[in-house]
């Protein structure tokens, strides 16, 4: 059985108490900057860059060097976490999930992905190459290409639907407790997207670490797959969702088959 350790505060705080080289993957969704309303921490910081830079100086110093540091973020920030990533570590790919946002600008195209930077600390990180797999839609002409494929994952996902809530509720969502149709935690994001990280850059028993644990997306995902967790959430009422719907995975992965 997973262990878990939910931890309520400050990332910056509590990655203190984090030993050097004790984490076998960082995977994590910060705030974008962009204004969300996450409570009594808001999504619009004058020193974002700086601030991101702490962090994720406390990823990869906390980090194994077989381990991988995995961020997903938006477009525009981009910049920032590859800046600051590229001084602790060697990317390993930038994965585009197709997720059309709900918010666009008059300005320009209208965002149809987010990224995900895989970034590594040694040549030596974990990759299990055919955990999952992928139909060529157009196989090569050549037969040693085509062997050399295997129907291997490529780094465009769009098999993997946002969170989403309305009229048509996604089957995860998670909704607030005021009785609307609101999502209890506006970036709540898929278990699938999570859990395929984790299957691929990780092993059985290892320990993951989300410095933004938000709605405990991760920590569900860690349970599913027999993953250690350590979750961290500055913001009360997230911690609480997170706390519930990790013990309620676990108390799903002790029910007989």
């Amino acid at each position: 059985m997973s262990e878990v350790k939910l931890l309520l505060g400050d990332c910056l705080e509590l990655m203190k108490d984090i030993p050097d080289g004790s984490i076998d993957a960082v995977i994590t969704d910060p705030p974008y900057n962009v204004g969300k309303d996450y409570g009594k921490n808001g999504d619009n910081r004058q020193d974002y860059k700086k601030w991101c830079s702490l962090w994720i100086e406390e990823c990869f110093r906390t980090t194994k060097d077989t381990g991988i540091v995995c961020i997903k973020n938006i477009t525009r920030n981009l910049p920032v976490m590859f800046c600051e990533m590229d001084k602790h570590g060697t990317i390993i790919n930038q994965i585009i999930w197709r997720n059309v946002s709900a918010n666009h600008s008059k300005k320009s195209f209208w965002n149809a992905y987010e990224s995900i930077l895989v970034y590594s600390k040694t040549n030596e990180y974990v990759f299990n190459t055919y955990i999952e797999t992928q139909e060529v839609s157009k196989p090569s002409w050549s037969k040693k290409r085509r062997e050399r494929q295997k129907n291997q994952m490529r780094d465009i996902w769009d098999d993997i639907k946002n969170v989403y809530s309305g009229s048509v509720n996604h089957p995860e969502v998670i909704h607030a407790d005021d009785g609307s149709k609101r999502k209890a935690h506006p970036c709540q994001q898929p278990i699938g997207l999570s859990a395929r990280i984790i299957r691929f850059f990780t092993n059985d028993g290892d320990t993951i670490l989300d410095l933004f644990t938000g709605s405990g997306t991760t920590g569900v995902a860690c349970v599913q797959t027999g993953r250690n967790f350590i979750g961290m959430e500055i913001e009360p009422k997230y911690f609480e969702i997170a706390k519930k719907r990790i013990h309620d995975a676990q108390q799903q992965m002790r029910l007989p088959i």
